[in-house]
């Protein structure tokens, strides 16, 4: 039975349905959880922005290492015990300077293991879509289980559950296969080592990096505050897990029908349809007067959006940066988002402590419609089949 679950469907299965729900449970009403011990929007803004500061550093690294490692499992494994045991020991301190350092290093060290995921599911001998799509039912089932923890359970609950995805996620890992072979390579052919100059001088992956700052630094404070809109319309927080958990089940058809749409379409269009998506809910989150409305859109567009670009993200770096490097290219575009997000998290903490959150919605809107132009000026040449 062992053999048989080596490289199986069942362990990816395990593995992405641990891996999201471990990132669901301790990020996604982290910032409820937090003024639920007395926070203020500042502060509770500088406590989320070390996920941003942490992971600018630690995600690149970790990446490099990745791809430079003769085992990547030990390096994963070893950054999933660490999640599990600084969780626990997040849920017993209280201070400001010991939350943010440990939600820093908590986040980097989650953010570094979703390139080698969606690498994983891109190239493994399984289609993109039947593998991701695992991750977005453990994600939902993480953000249910969040809710209800931060409602029902001691604080500590929530960590504990935290811990434990960390567990079964390891068993995943135990018997996914993630250096998989790709297209065109050869049987125990040397690895391709390209040096990291080889995306310095990529002048269309920069510009990509700079759509990708503002997309991702807006999209890191709506996961943030999206929460706590829903409290400030008179929603409970055990409903608010359900309409976060619901909200991520519309990305099964997305991810389960990637390939008849992801590799056919441009990157442009595909970073333009991600603007506009958007524009949209953060225009609707600012000038909505009812819950009703936001629920809709939040469970409709919410996390299509993010999914989307998650996946124009593999797309664009497997087009873009040399196939030895793929991990270390996912992991500049983290940094990348991470930056954003050190930026936004505190702009927006400043904006919605001086105007409110749905006038913060508003000024990301206009940061969206600005990436939107900057959208016009990307070129991207793709011959390559990623998710079909």
């Amino acid at each position: 039975m062992l053999s048989r679950y080596k490289n199986s469907y069942l362990s990816y299965v395990v593995f992405y349905v641990g891996y999201y729900a471990v990132f669901s449970l301790f990020g996604s009403v982290l910032s409820v959880y937090l003024t639920g011990i007395g926070m203020t929007d500042r502060e509770m803004s500088l406590v989320l922005s070390a996920a941003g500061i942490f992971s600018f550093f630690v995600a690149p690294v970790t990446g490099y290492i990745s791809d430079r490692a003769r085992s990547q499992k030990a390096v994963l494994a070893v950054i999933l015990a660490a999640i599990g045991t600084l969780a626990l020991v997040f849920s017993a301190c209280r201070g400001i300077g010991a939350l943010f350092v440990l939600n820093g290093l908590i986040m980097a060290l989650i953010n570094s293991m979703t390139p080698v995921c969606e690498r994983v599911a891109g190239e493994s001998k399984y289609r993109y879509g039947i593998l991701r799509v695992w991750g977005t039912i453990g994600y939902a089932a993480g953000a249910q289980g969040a809710g209800l923890a931060i409602e029902k359970l001691p604080g500590f609950g929530l960590f504990a559950l935290t811990a434990a995805a960390c567990g079964l996620c390891l068993l995943g890992l135990w018997g996914a296969q993630v250096n998989p072979q790709r297209p065109g390579e050869k049987l125990n052919a040397p690895a391709e080592k390209p040096q990291l100059s080889a995306l310095l001088a990529n002048p269309p992956f920069f510009l990509f990096l700079a759509a990708a700052f503002l997309f991702a630094g807006c999209s890191g404070v709506n996961m943030n505050y999206a929460p706590m809109l829903l409290n400030t319309m008179g929603i409970q927080t055990g409903v608010v897990g359900t309409v976060l958990s619901l909200s991520t089940l519309t990305e099964i058809p997305l991810i389960l029908f990637s390939h008849k749409f992801m590799d056919r379409l441009s990157g442009k269009a595909l970073t333009a349809a991600c603007f506009v998506l958007a524009v949209s809910q953060y225009l609707i989150y600012s000038l909505a007067g009812q819950a009703w409305l936001v629920v809709v859109v939040m469970v409709l567009i919410k996390a299509v959006t993010s999914t989307l670009c998650t996946m124009l993200c593999l797309k664009m770096v497997r087009c873009l940066v040399p196939a030895g490097l793929t991990t270390t290219g996912l992991a500049v575009v983290g940094s990348v988002n991470n930056l954003a997000g050190i930026v936004m998290q505190n702009l927006a903490g400043w904006v919605a402590g001086q105007w409110g959150i749905q006038a913060m919605y508003g000024g990301m809107a206009a940061l969206c419609a600005a990436g939107l132009v900057l959208t016009a000026f990307l070129r991207v040449r793709s011959q390559e089949k990623i998710f079909s």
